[in-house]
C-alpha cells in the first residue's frame, strides 16, 4: 500500500504538467512510463510501454478548450499493472493497456468537471480584484493546483490496485491463442504507432501522400 501511495503521489506530479502547472513534458508517456518503470524494477518494460502509448497517441496533445483522453493515465496505470502485478508479462501488459484506456476517458470526464470548478474560483477571484482584494489572485492559483493534485491522486490511489485484480481475473480466463497474439502485439504496436506519426507527419502534403 505505501508503494500504492508513492506511485500515486508521483503520478499526480505528472497530471499537473499535462495542463496545470510547468507543461514541461514529464507528463508524456515516453518519459512518465520510464520512470515509473525504473522505481518498479524494470525500465525497459516502461520505456517500452511508454514507446507505444506515446506513439499510438502523438497527437492528443490538450490544447486550449480541446482535452483528449488522458494518455499520462494510461501510460502510468499499464506500467504500473504489467511491471507491478502482472511480472512484465509482454501479453499482459497490452491487455492492461486496453483495461486503462476507457480510464484515460473518465480521467479526462473529471478534468473537464474540475475546470468548470475552477470557473467559479477565477469568478471568486474577479470579484475580490474589483472590492480591493488582490490576494484572492494568490490563493485562487494555488486552490486550482491543489484540487488538480488531490483529483489525481486520488483517481490514482483509487484504482490502481482494484485494477490489478480485474486484470488478473480476465487475463487467467484468456485462451492461449488469444495471449499469443496479444504477445505479438507487444512488438508490432510500435510499428503502427510510427505509421500514425507518418500519416500525421504527411497530413495536408499532397506531395507526401501520394
Amino acid at each position: 500500500m505505501i508503494e500504492i501511495i508513492g506511485i500515486s503521489l508521483l503520478a499526480a506530479i505528472f497530471e499537473l504538467d499535462v495542463t496545470a502547472f510547468g507543461q514541461i513534458m514529464i507528463s508524456r508517456p515516453i518519459f512518465a512510463g520510464p520512470v515509473v518503470g525504473y522505481i518498479l524494477g524494470d525500465v525497459v518494460s516502461g520505456f517500452w510501454i511508454g514507446v507505444i502509448v506515446e506513439l499510438m497517441w502523438i497527437n492528443a496533445i490538450p490544447m486550449g478548450t480541446s482535452i483528449p483522453h488522458d494518455v499520462t493515465v494510461i501510460s502510468i496505470l499499464t506500467t504500473v499493472w504489467g511491471i507491478k502485478y502482472m511480472n512484465s508479462e509482454k501479453s499482459a501488459i497490452i491487455l492492461a493497456m486496453a483495461l486503462s484506456l476507457p480510464l484515460g476517458i473518465l480521467f479526462r470526464i473529471f478534468d473537464v468537471r474540475l475546470r468548470f470548478y475552477n470557473s467559479k474560483i477565477a469568478r471568486w477571484i474577479e470579484e475580490g480584484i474589483k472590492k480591493g482584494k488582490e490576494k484572492r489572485i494568490e490563493l485562487g492559483i494555488y486552490s486550482g493546483l491543489i484540487l488538480f493534485y488531490f483529483k489525481a491522486f486520488i483517481f490514482y490511489l483509487v484504482l490502481i490496485y482494484p485494477g490489478q485484480i480485474f486484470l488478473k481475473e480476465i487475463f487467467n480466463v484468456l485462451p492461449f491463442q488469444i495471449k499469443s497474439g496479444l504477445e505479438v502485439a507487444w512488438y508490432l504496436l510500435p510499428a503502427a504507432g510510427l505509421s500514425i506519426v507518418l500519416v500525421n507527419a504527411c497530413y495536408g502534403k499532397l506531395s507526401c501522400m501520394k
